[in-house]
């Protein structure tokens, strides 16, 4: 990422671009909105994330979600 931008932005760009759909500048804009919001709805957002990942399996027999 570019020298233009923190440690801890770039990190955040990058992690975006991985996501399927999202290209460097969608990344990028993407970014500054968590920047931008107000520290609440960014910890929301991560909070989200970190859930999503901790508390939703798929079923190995009929592939269904659960919590």
């Amino acid at each position: 990422m570019s020298d233009i931008y923190t440690e801890s932005l770039s990190r955040l760009i990058e992690e975006f671009e991985k996501l399927p759909g999202i290209g460097p500048k969608s990344a990028e804009r993407l970014a500054f909105h968590v920047l931008k919001a107000e520290p609440a709805e960014a910890m929301a957002l991560a909070e989200a994330i970190r859930d999503v990942k901790n508390k939703i399996k798929r079923c190995e027999i009929c592939t269904g979600l659960s919590e």
